[in-house]
Formats: structure tokens, C-alpha cells, sequence
């Protein structure tokens, strides 16, 4: 996780707010959820944002008494709603005889985060996704990955440009096969070859089209 040490923080919590560096009274908890979500989809992936709790808008600590492990604990709480989980790191900053918490978040590869979970149903119940179920509704918004998915479970003719190619990865094949689609996220699609056999493709290699005779998807699949 992206790191600030003690003097990068004391210079953030001094400077101008910006799109990394966001401040918040200890009664003001109600976006504090909001905020974090904010840093982790919009700062670059790895790159340091900062919350600072306890903290007045023009940079100083708030003064009189602050249960900093009680402000600490109902941040974690809150924490608990973002989906998915958010990465984070907490830390007491000290200036003078005053002490705040820093909340240091980078961007996030897992993005896109939300402060609360995503439902789904399932049979006769509503559930919260599972981390695979989210990928898949954020791979359905992705126009290749969305047609694929609405033939998962269903065959459909794969077109290999390069057949020498297809060989060492399927075993014998002809320039077009037929194999049924298992599964697809933004990366890859899986297909079954045979009932012991699975084989994914990058969508990068993937084209979609169209089979005409036989009223299915066609992939075309192209040499790496």
C-alpha cells in the first residue's frame, strides 16, 4: 500500500484541499464513507490520498478532549458498508499539543467501489454479490463481455485465424470449432472443449460476430 511518512502528512493536512487531500470535523462522520469511496475510484492506482478526521477546513486540529480510538473504531464501522472491501491505513498525527487521524487511501485496482454493497437474487432470495458475482455486473457493462455472457451455457462457433496456433492450446481443431461458453470477465473468456476439458481466451484476441447458418454467436479468435 502507497505510504506518507509524518512530515508528508503534517504539509497535506497545512496545504490547500485538493483532489488528494480532504479534511473533516470529528462530528462530521456522514461522509467520511463518501469520501474514502471518492479516493479509491478517482485517485490514481496506488497513489496516496489523504482523510484527515478531526480536522478544521482551513488545516488546524480541532482542540479540547477527542477519544481518538473511539473516533478510530466508528471509522472502521463505517468502513464496513464500502463494497468492495477498501484498502486503507490509519494513522495519529501529532502537531504541537494536537492530534488528528489521518486516513491514508490509495487509489484502487478494485475499482469500482461503492458505499454499500450490491444485491443480487438468487433463486427466491435477495443476497449480497459475492466478489465474483460483482466482477461479472461489472463485465456485463463492457460491450464484448456482455454479448458473450448472453450465450453462457450455449454453444456457439469459434473461428481460429490462426489454426496452427489453436492446436497447442485445444488439442486438434478445425479452422472453426464448436465449444459453449462457461464463463467471461473483462480479461478472458472460458470455454468447454469437452465434458474434462476448459480453455480461456484473452478478449483481447477475441472478435464478436455472428453465424448465420446456424443462428449463433460466432467468436473469431486471432493469433496472439
Amino acid at each position: 500500500m502507497a505510504d506518507l511518512n509524518e512530515t508528508d502528512l503534517l504539509n497535506k493536512l497545512k496545504d490547500c484541499e485538493d483532489a488528494f487531500v480532504d479534511r473533516k470535523t470529528a462530528a462530521d462522520s456522514k461522509d467520511w464513507l463518501k469520501t474514502v469511496v471518492a479516493f479509491a475510484n478517482s485517485t490514481p492506482i496506488g497513489y496516496p490520498a489523504v482523510l484527515f478526521i478531526g480536522v478544521k477546513n482551513d488545516g488546524t486540529i480541532e482542540s479540547g478532549p477527542t477519544n481518538l480510538d473511539s473516533l478510530q473504531k466508528s471509522f472502521n464501522k463505517k468502513l464496513e458498508h464500502a463494497y468492495p472491501p477498501i484498502g486503507f491505513l490509519a494513522k495519529l498525527l501529532s502537531d504541537g499539543d494536537r492530534q488528528c487521524i489521518a486516513i491514508v487511501v490509495p487509489g484502487s485496482a478494485n475499482r469500482p467501489h461503492f458505499a454499500g454493497p450490491s444485491y443480487v437474487r438468487i433463486g427466491s432470495e435477495t443476497r449480497v454479490a459475492s466478489e465474483s458475482l460483482f466482477a461479472q455486473l461489472v463485465a456485463e457493462r463492457q460491450s464484448k463481455a456482455y454479448e458473450i455472457l448472453r450465450w453462457k451455457g450455449k454453444q456457439i462457433t469459434v473461428d481460429y485465424m490462426n489454426p496452427e496456433r489453436a492446436v497447442t492450446m485445444l488439442g486438434p481443431v478445425r479452422s472453426t470449432d464448436v465449444l459453449t461458453v462457461i464463463d467471461c470477465n473483462s480479461f478472458y473468456v472460458t470455454f468447454q472443449k469437452t465434458t474434462s476439458q476448459q480453455v480461456c481466451v484473452s478478449l483481447n484476441r477475441v472478435g464478436i460476430s455472428f453465424d448465420t447458418e446456424k443462428n449463433r454467436l460466432k467468436l473469431e479468435v486471432s493469433p496472439v
